[in-house]
Parts: structure tokens; C-alpha cells; sequence
């Protein structure tokens, strides 16, 4: 545990998800495989897998706000790619549900840590715990139910490093922003994001490298751990 700012008393604990509370990086790979073997068999367009890359990214530079709900940005890529198929509103209305269905159903297929419920369990005891991700798990379905609440960048305000979940987290738990702690593996989304909102932040750096081997990194969390049982000694 590494102090770089003088860590004030704090009331809340915000977690990210991927990559902080489990290892996202197999899971998001399986996920987006099976989605794209599936909406290919399903809309029987074999050109699918090599043009999909393209249309996300193009949805990112049309409509970059839309694009941090990370559900809807899929969704709407699906939606315009399939529009140029010639299919019509019920086709495509159909491959979305059930292309998306299939996509959060291996986005879910988490292994998590043993560890993570018994600290959050403990954490719990002391602290009022909540969620800010920019991504798209919903703890309850991988058997996390320790948070009182989750909010979803995109899908409920401006997605990290804006400071608009930081602000909703303080206001639904009725404390000042430097009251809350937040907690996660990236330097500009998590640890940025929180201490421009006014709030605390540890960054989890599950790497082997110092703070001054990330270039992007412009703002000092409050502390670095490396492993969230360390959070425990606080």
C-alpha cells in the first residue's frame, strides 16, 4: 500500500467492475467470439465478423455520447449494419433481442476471485458499498449483491472520468464527494475521474509497473494497493 495524498475519513466505497473486482480480459474475448459466430449464423450474413469492427467504430465517431452505454452502442451498430442488409424492422428487431441476449449472457460468465465477496463482505460491515462502471455487468447475475447501488456509464449519466456518477453517488447516499473512496484498476476513468469529482481514489495496479511507467496517468490517486484485500487494512 503506497500513499500519495493524505487519505481523509470516508463513508462510501465505490468500486469499478471489470478488471477491478475480476479479470475482465478472457471474459470480453469469449463474450464478443460467441456474439459474432451467432449473429452471423442468425442473419445469415457471411460478411458479417469481418465488417463488424467497422460499424462500431463508426457509431463511436457519429455519436460518442450514445457510445458510452456500451449495450446501446452494440445495439445500434447491429441495427445500421443489418439495415444495409435489406432487412426489415422485424428482422432486425428480432436478431437484436436475441444477438444481444447472447452477448450479456457470455458477458456474465464470470469466475470471480474468491476473495472479492469475502472483502466486499467485510468492507460491507463498515462502509456503504456502491458500483460505477462504464461497463455493462449487473453484479446480482454474477452473485455479487453486496452494493447498494450500481450505476452504469451511458445508462445512467455520463460515463467515466465525467464527473456525473461520482456527483449521483454522493447525492443518493447523501455524503460530500470527498466522503466517498473509489476504487480501481484505471488511472484515467477511475482514479482521474474520482478525484476530479472531489472524491478519494485507489488505484488497483495489478501490473508489476510504477505509477511513472503510465504516461496517461496526469492526476495521483489518493493510494495504489495491489491486491483488494489490502483494502481490508484501511
Amino acid at each position: 500500500m503506497k500513499f500519495y495524498r493524505n487519505l481523509q475519513p470516508f463513508k462510501v466505497i465505490s468500486f469499478d467492475l471489470d478488471d477491478t473486482l475480476y479479470d475482465n480480459q478472457d471474459v470480453i474475448r469469449t463474450a464478443v467470439a460467441r456474439f459474432v459466430q451467432f449473429t452471423q449464423t442468425l442473419t445469415q450474413c457471411p460478411t458479417f465478423e469481418q465488417e463488424w469492427p467497422t460499424w462500431k467504430a463508426r457509431i463511436a465517431q457519429q455519436d460518442p455520447i450514445l457510445s458510452e452505454d456500451v449495450t446501446l452502442w452494440r445495439k445500434e451498430a447491429l441495427r445500421q449494419f443489418l439495415l444495409t442488409q435489406g432487412k426489415n424492422s422485424a428482422e432486425i428487431d428480432h436478431a437484436l433481442t436475441l444477438a444481444i441476449n447472447e452477448f450479456l449472457h457470455w458477458r456474465h460468465q464470470i469466475d470471480l476471485p474468491s476473495d472479492t465477496p469475502n472483502v466486499l463482505n467485510e468492507l460491507k460491515t463498515r462502509y456503504r458499498l456502491s458500483v460505477i462502471t462504464n461497463g455493462n455487468v449487473e453484479p446480482a447475475r454474477i452473485h455479487l449483491s453486496q452494493f447498494e447501488l450500481v450505476l452504469r456509464g451511458g445508462e445512467h449519466g455520463r460515463a467515466k472520468p465525467h464527473k456525473d456518477l461520482f456527483r449521483q453517488t454522493a447525492r443518493y447516499f447523501k455524503v460530500k464527494p470527498q466522503e466517498i473512496l473509489h476504487v480501481g484498476d484505471n488511472l484515467t476513468t477511475d482514479v482521474q475521474g474520482a478525484i476530479q469529482a472531489g472524491c478519494q481514489a485507489v488505484w488497483v495496479n495489478l501490473s508489476d509497473n510504477s505509477l511513472a511507467d503510465f504516461t496517461e496517468a496526469t492526476v495521483l490517486p489518493t493510494l495504489e494497493i495491489h491486491h483488494l484485500s489490502e483494502l481490508t487494512k484501511l
